[in-house]
């Protein structure tokens, strides 16, 4: 994962999406944080959907443990179907 200043984070993002969906089944899932750790994906956290190219999803994650860190993160599928796990991007403290 590369650590970006907020604005190549921002870059790197893109438009963010209105999100209107259920993401439910990927609750649970976990995903490595620019902190250092590894946290569980939340449907109800603070995170944004961003475009992503094929069926793959794109979220911008606040860290739980500390509210200046943010995470892309983009789901990866396995037979363009199923959700396999979360591959981080890029990350960013003090954003």
């Amino acid at each position: 994962m590369k650590i970006l200043n907020k604005f190549e984070f921002l870059a790197e993002a893109g438009p963010p999406l209105h999100q209107d969906r259920d993401f439910s089944l990927y609750d649970g899932a976990p995903y490595s944080c620019a902190c250092g750790s590894t946290h569980n994906f939340r449907q109800f956290g603070k995170f944004q959907l961003y475009p992503s190219h094929g069926t793959n999803a794109k979220f911008m994650v606040q860290c739980p443990d500390n509210d200046t860190v943010v995470t892309l993160i983009e789901t990866k599928n396995k037979f363009l179907m199923f959700f396999d796990r979360f591959i981080s991007l890029a990350g960013c403290v003090d954003a």
